[in-house]
């Protein structure tokens, strides 16, 4: 039996919740087992370092195909969130742009997990730019879009927007250290750089992406005008 546009929409909700959860969880476990990494001192990607000898990177761990492994598969998974979601936007132009930059994101995630910043560390900026530089645009303007949107109504549109706004202002705390230099900027900005500002960075996304999913498990309310009832006496 075909499968039917409620049947996608919570295997969708599925992947939106469980891609991004399992991605936070084997980061954090994998974090915990390296000595010396920290979530503030060192950057996401370190965790995906092969074992390397430059002074420039972490020194690496041989877990790192965990770190590559789980973002790949949470990538994948949004890919395949956005089959039941996808319908849901696409009756505005705000909708479509947000279904374009969440692919464009999932594509520079699965650029990250695939070229390491050891031995490939050109392409590996290049895709986490992609993916960190674009994700806050899709929560900004999905609440722009779900604003006039009944069928999300109430705190979706400020939540999201907010999100985005968080995104934003940490993805320039973590650019400007890394343009300027870390001792160049303020000691506050240097006190989350980098894996305090980067986290930041990701971490709405992930909120979002759940709370979607959640959402597309649980189903809307019918937000079509209710049929007149008929009056007494008609003959219809």
């Amino acid at each position: 039996m075909a499968l039917t546009e409620r049947d996608w929409q919570k295997i969708s909700g599925w992947a939106f919740v469980i891609g991004p959860l399992q991605f936070a969880v084997a980061t954090l476990v994998e974090g915990a087992l390296i000595p010396g990494y920290g979530l503030i001192t060192h950057w996401i990607s370190d965790l995906g370092a092969p074992p390397n000898n430059a002074p420039h990177f972490a020194p690496g761990t041989s877990l790192w195909w965990v770190f590559s492994v789980s973002l790949t598969l949470m990538s994948l998974l949004i890919f395949v969130g956005m089959v039941g979601f996808g319908p849901l936007l696409w009756n505005r132009v705000l909708g479509k742009i947000t279904l374009v930059i969440l692919a464009v994101v999932a594509l520079g995630a699965i650029g990250v997990a695939v070229f390491n910043e050891v031995d490939a560390l050109e392409l590996h900026s290049i895709s986490a730019l992609i993916a960190f530089g674009s994700g806050w645009a899709a929560l900004v303007l999905f609440g722009v879009y779900a604003r006039d949107a009944p069928r999300w109504k109430g705190w979706w549109w400020p939540l999201s927007i907010l999100g985005g706004l968080v995104s934003l202002v940490a993805l320039v705390l973590y650019v400007v250290p890394t343009s300027v230099g870390r001792t160049n900027v303020p000691s506050w900005v240097a006190s989350v750089y980098p894996g305090g500002s980067e986290r930041l960075i990701v971490l709405p996304l992930i909120l979002w992406l759940v709370a979607i999913g959640v959402q597309l498990i649980r189903g809307f309310e019918d937000t079509r005008s209710p049929r007149p009832e008929p009056v007494a006496g008609s003959s219809n």
